[in-house]
C-alpha cells in the first residue's frame, strides 16, 4: 500500500483514515502500480469503482476566506456559522505580523480536524472536511479576539455515490455495508487501484506542490492484493464487485 503526501499529511493531523477517503472512489488500471502515490496515473483505466456501480459525481468542496488585518490581541472564538472551528482558541495569539498571525490561526484550524486551512500573507482559505459537499454553503466564517473579515463559505457541489467506510473496531477499518463495484471500461486485466478521496480538483496528475491530496495505491487480486475483485479479467460492460476492503493501524 502507497500513501499519497495528503493522505500522510492528513493522518498526522486531524482528519483520519476515514475522514480523508470519505465518498471518494476508487480507479482500477492495468499493468503495475507507480513508485508512489503521488505519481501520475499509468496503464489502461479498467473502470471506477463506486456505490453499486452507480455514476460518479465527485465534490466540490465549499470554500471561504479569512482575512487577518488586526494588530493584536488573543482569540477567542473561530466560528463557521455556529460551528466552532478551533476548541482551543486561547493557544491563537497575534505573533509579529497579519502574515505569521495568519498562519497561526490556519495550524490552529487544522489541529481541529473539522476543517483544512492554508494561508497565504494575511488571507487563510478555508475548507470543510472532506464529503461535506454543500452543506456548509452560505455559512459565515468569523471569529473575536484577533480582527478579522470573513467570508460566507460557497461554491460546495455534494459527492454523489461515493465509497463510504465503516465504523473502526480494533484498529481495523473496513468497507461499508454498501455494495462496492464498478462496470468494465476496457478489455484488460486488472493489476492496480488508486483510492481516491472526493475531491474534484484531484485529476490524477502528478503531485509536486501544494495542494497534496489525499491517495492511497495497492494492487488488485483475487484472494490476495491489497484490493481482493471477484475477477480481474474485465470487458467492456462486465460487472466486478469488491468483496473485501479493509485497513489496519498496527498496534505496534
Amino acid at each position: 500500500m502507497r500513501f499519497s503526501t495528503g493522505l500522510r499529511n492528513g493522518l498526522a493531523a486531524g482528519l483520519g483514515f476515514q475522514g480523508l477517503l470519505n465518498h471518494g472512489y476508487v480507479k482500477v488500471f492495468t499493468g503495475a502500480q507507480p513508485a508512489n502515490a503521488d505519481a501520475a496515473e499509468t496503464g489502461t483505466i479498467l473502470g471506477i469503482i463506486t456505490k453499486a456501480s452507480a455514476a460518479l459525481t465527485k465534490e466540490t468542496r465549499a470554500s471561504a476566506t479569512l482575512t487577518v488585518t488586526g494588530g493584536s490581541g488573543t482569540l477567542t472564538a473561530l466560528t463557521a456559522g455556529t460551528l466552532p472551528l478551533v476548541p482551543d482558541p486561547s493557544s491563537v495569539v497575534w505573533e509579529t505580523d497579519t502574515t505569521v498571525t495568519a498562519a497561526k490561526i490556519a495550524a490552529a484550524i487544522n489541529r481541529n480536524g473539522m476543517a483544512e486551512a492554508s494561508s497565504s500573507g494575511n488571507v487563510i482559505t478555508v475548507k470543510p472536511r472532506p464529503g461535506t459537499g454543500a452543506a456548509w454553503n452560505g455559512l459565515a466564517l468569523a471569529t473575536t479576539g484577533i480582527t478579522c473579515t470573513g467570508s460566507n463559505f460557497a461554491s460546495g457541489v455534494a459527492p454523489e455515490n461515493g465509497l463510504i467506510l465503516g465504523s473502526p473496531a480494533a484498529g481495523v477499518i473496513s468497507k461499508s455495508a454498501d455494495v462496492w463495484s464498478m462496470l468494465g471500461l476496457a478489455i484488460g486485466t486488472a493489476g492496480w487501484f488508486r483510492y481516491y478521496g472526493s475531491d474534484t480538483a484531484d485529476t490524477g496528475a502528478i503531485i509536486s506542490a501544494a495542494p497534496y491530496y489525499a491517495r492511497m495505491d495497492g494492487s488488485c487480486g483475487v484472494g490476495s492484493g491489497d484490493a481482493q475483485l471477484s475477477s480481474l479479467a474485465v470487458t467492456v460492460g462486465s460487472p466486478h464487485t469488491v468483496d473485501l476492503f479493509r485497513f489496519t493501524v498496527p498496534a505496534n
